[in-house]
Formats: C-alpha cells, sequence, structure tokens
C-alpha cells in the first residue's frame, strides 16, 4: 500500500474501475484513465494550494461531512446518469471552491492531455471530488490528523502531485510570484544621466587592451586540443547526456536488490559510472507493464518501483530521466501522448514514494525504439514499457 495519500488514491484507479467509469461516460478506457488520473491531481492540487489556509481545507473537507464512509469510483459512476444524484450534486459544488477562476482553464487543459471533452472532464471532475474529499476525511478522522497537519501531509506532497498536472496547470494552482521592473527604476534613472565631467573611452581601450594581453599569454602556452564531437542521430532519445561522475550512495543495510534487476543496474551505474556511457543507456523497468492503451501501472510494477525508489532516495545527488513507450497499435501522434502519460506516471509514482520529482524528467518516445517484434502479442507488451538512466547529479 503506498505510503501517501495521493498515492493510494492513484491506487484505486484499477483496470475494473476504470472500465466502470468508462461505460458510464460512454468515452474510450485509455482516455477515461488518463482523465481520472489528473482529475485526482487537480483535486489534490486545489487542496494543496491551500496548505497555509486551515480554515480553508476544514470547509471543504466539511462539505463532504454528511458522507457515512468513503465514496468509490464504482459507486458514483452509477449515479452519472441520474438527474438526482445527490453525489454529483455534490461534486459540482466542490469544484469551485477549489479552482476558483480557473475552472475553465483547467478543464481545458485536462481535455487537451487526456482526449476527452470539456463535458466529459467536468464530469470525471465532479465523479472524483466526492471520492478525493471524503477518502482524505476518513483518512484525517483514523488518524487524529488536524488540519494543520493534513496542510503540512499536503506540502510534502505537493512534488508528486505537480508532476501528474497537465503541462501548464501547475501554474494555476501555485502562481509563481512576479518582479517588475519598477523596483530598480532609480537606477536606471541614474544610467541615463549624461556624463559631461569625465571622459572614460581612453580608460576603457587600456583596460580592453590589458585583458586581450593577458588572454594571449595565457592561451599561448597552453598546447591546443582538438574536441572531437560524437556525431548524434536525430531524435530526443538520442541526444548526449553530460558525463556522470561517480557518486555517494548509502543503501540501508536490510535491504536486497534482486540481481541483474532495474534498481540494481541503477545502483551500479551510480557508484561505477563509465563515463557518458552510463549516461546514455537506458535501463529497461522490466517489471513496469502497461495495458493497452492505458498508462496506469500493473500492480506487479510496485515491488520495483519500492527498490528504484529505495536506491534514488540512497543516492540522494542523482538525477534520472523516465522514458515512456508504446507498441504499433494505434496512430504515432496517440502513441507519442501515451508514452509520456506513462512517464509522468513512473515518476508520479517514485514521488510518491518520497523521491523528490524535480530529480526526474519524464519524456516520451511513442512507438520508438522497440525492443520486441510488434507483430506478437508477446513482443508488443515487451514494447509497452518504461525505462531510466542517470543523467547528471548535483
Amino acid at each position: 500500500m503506498s505510503d501517501s495519500i495521493f498515492g493510494s488514491l492513484l491506487n484505486m484507479l484499477d483496470k475494473h474501475t476504470i472500465g466502470d467509469v468508462a461505460q458510464a461516460l460512454g468515452q474510450p478506457e485509455q482516455s477515461v484513465a488518463r482523465g481520472a488520473e489528473t482529475s485526482i491531481a487537480a483535486i489534490m492540487a486545489g487542496l494543496a494550494s491551500k496548505a497555509e489556509d486551515s480554515g480553508a481545507i476544514r470547509r471543504i473537507l466539511d462539505t463532504v461531512s454528511g458522507i457515512p464512509g468513503p465514496v468509490s469510483w464504482s459507486q458514483i459512476a452509477g449515479s452519472v446518469t441520474d438527474p438526482n444524484s445527490s453525489l454529483m450534486s455534490l461534486g459540482k459544488r466542490i469544484i469551485p471552491s477549489l479552482f476558483g477562476n480557473n475552472e475553465r482553464a483547467i478543464t481545458s487543459g485536462m481535455s487537451r492531455e487526456s482526449g476527452l471533452s470539456s463535458g466529459a472532464i467536468s464530469t470525471l471532475l465532479s465523479m472524483a471530488a466526492p471520492v478525493v474529499l471524503s477518502f482524505i476525511s476518513k483518512h484525517v478522522r483514523d488518524g487524529g490528523m488536524t488540519m494543520s497537519g493534513l496542510g503540512s501531509t499536503l506540502q510534502r506532497e505537493s512534488a508528486s502531485i505537480r508532476s501528474a498536472l497537465p503541462s501548464g496547470l501547475s501554474e494555476l494552482f501555485w502562481p509563481a510570484t512576479a518582479t517588475t521592473a519598477a523596483t530598480a527604476s532609480p537606477v536606471v534613472a541614474q544610467a541615463v544621466q549624461r556624463e559631461t565631467s569625465f571622459n572614460w573611452l581612453p580608460v576603457l581601450a587600456i583596460a580592453c587592451l590589458g585583458l586581450g594581453l593577458l588572454w594571449f599569454l595565457g592561451h599561448a602556452r597552453r598546447p591546443r586540443i582538438e574536441q572531437v564531437v560524437p556525431s548524434v542521430a536525430v531524435g530526443t532519445a538520442s541526444r548526449i547526456a553530460t558525463p556522470v561522475p561517480k557518486v555517494v550512495c548509502t543503501m540501508p543495510a536490510n535491504v536486497i536488490l534482486p540481481q541483474g534487476g532495474a534498481a540494481a543496474r541503477l545502483l551500479s551505474f551510480a557508484q561505477n559510472p563509465d563515463g557518458t556511457q552510463a549516461a546514455n543507456t537506458w535501463i529497461v523497468m522490466d517489471q513496469m507493464s502497461f495495458d493497452t492503451g492505458s498508462a496506469r501501472l500493473r500492480p506487479q510494477a510496485q515491488s520495483q518501483l519500492d527498490n528504484v525508489a529505495v536506491v534514488l532516495k540512497s543516492c540522494p545527488a542523482v538525477r534520472l530521466d523516465i522514458a515512456g513507450y508504446t507498441d504499433n497499435v494505434g496512430s504515432a501522434d496517440a502513441n507519442l501522448r501515451l508514452s509520456q502519460n506513462r512517464a509522468k506516471s513512473v515518476v508520479a509514482q517514485l514521488a510518491a514514494k518520497g523521491v523528490p520529482a524535480e530529480r526526474m524528467t519524464a519524456q516520451g518516445f511513442g512507438e520508438d525504439d522497440a525492443i520486441a517484434d510488434n507483430s506478437t502479442a508477446q513482443g508488443r507488451a515487451q514494447n509497452r514499457r518504461a525505462a531510466m538512466r542517470v543523467v547528471a547529479v548535483k
């Protein structure tokens, strides 16, 4: 079981649940799966953005105080077509309190990411809100947690929540504080004043000549080194990575990594890198497989995710690229989007296990770089994968 609220909520989205929701909405399971994940992330982001306001969080959670227990996705899926559904009405009332004036922009961003219409996304958000808030309310009650304690938890999980949001939405929940040029206006005003008392040109000319002489003397004594730049194939997957220096990793004494597994190889590359070879080597995360058209990791991935998370937390200087791939079923554009979502899913899961999201970069390569034969079911399953590589250290 995940050790975070966000991770636990994502784990509720199994294949059966997505099937129920997709059937209720009359939409493809692949799109609904991504839409449901981003709906949870958006609602969690709405709460996390208010983490320092205990009163606001309490008021939002009070909206579900009349619900006797946690609401399941399958339960609320049965209410979608009911115009008198109290759960759906509740969800529609909750959304404005979380998103404020950004509701339309958030809905549009989620629509672009998932391929669902804005109307379908609005319905998904109305479904997700009671599910998420009732789950959190139970978590608070059972754990005897205060609102300030919940706020601190939400702040700790903000990085993983941000990583699961569609591109551009994070800024709507956490606007960056911009500095204006007005604060520098006194300096500018002084700079444009004309100086007539002293001519600086001769001084600048002498200074430039002196610097040029120093540069010449310093470089004339150095042997010339021809730098050979290796050729690189066209495409993001083949870009040159920064050579990775050896780093210090402090692994827990009671952790034994499967020999030859992805986590063990990651640890080996981190501790004993071989120049750019380590940085350009993708490690296939062989236990992290996906169903056709889905960005959700299968349950058997959790063990490998745990091992990779342990390595990353034991090697705090390591940064990773996480890559997602697909088989060749479907259009190339759809597969590229799906592969990006798969990479984001891995990042979100690792972040939920305590790995800082800013140490990981998610990227998708679609159906490129197949490692197995797409003409067979077994080969396509192998190509629906994730991989990682060490790219830099702090």
